[in-house]
């Protein structure tokens, strides 16, 4: 039986071939194109700073947005508030992040980053941009601004879905 590529974008051998192709939904090409570039990310996470994947994450979005608590982290990221507690406690434990009272409602936390975190953040920002570089290479600068103008454009229409919309 001859090997089926997992990325090949025809039906599977044994399948019918149905008029159906899923290739052809926006979101099953974004999801596989997140898990990819997510893999990339999770690598050079490690490589880089000995981060996983969420602790990546949560530290250049602290670096990006300044300090803040877990609810701001919350809406920056679209991610779970326990799922984000427990990111930010392995960052605080590893020395990268420090969690300090709120000065406006001392029932709440502020998290930053440390000298240790900025460095790790930055020096995965950079490798962010040159992972990014490599996937798009090819494309000119015109093409890149369109890319990324069309996926904004699909962003607002999902965003006014949520909307009700």
């Amino acid at each position: 039986m001859p090997h089926q590529d997992p990325h090949a974008d025809g039906p599977e051998e044994g399948h019918a071939d149905n008029a159906f192709d899923l290739t052809g939904l926006l979101g099953y090409r974004l999801v596989r194109l997140s898990a990819a570039i997510g893999q990339l990310a999770d690598h050079d996470a490690g490589e880089v700073a000995g981060l996983t994947l969420p602790e990546y994450r949560v530290l250049v979005v602290l670096l990006v947005k300044g300090p803040l608590g877990v609810a701001g982290l919350q809406q920056a990221m679209l991610i779970d508030k326990a799922w984000i507690s427990r990111t930010l406690a392995k960052l605080v434990e590893k020395g990268l992040a420090v969690s300090t009272p709120d000065h406006q409602d001392g029932r709440r936390n502020t998290i930053m980053l440390t000298a240790k975190g900025r460095r790790s953040a930055t020096a995965l920002m950079e490798r962010a941009r040159q992972r990014q570089a490599r996937i798009l290479r090819g494309f000119d600068d015109d093409e890149i601004a369109d890319l990324l103008g069309l996926l904004s454009r699909v962003q607002r229409n999902v965003d006014d879905l949520g909307a009700g919309g």
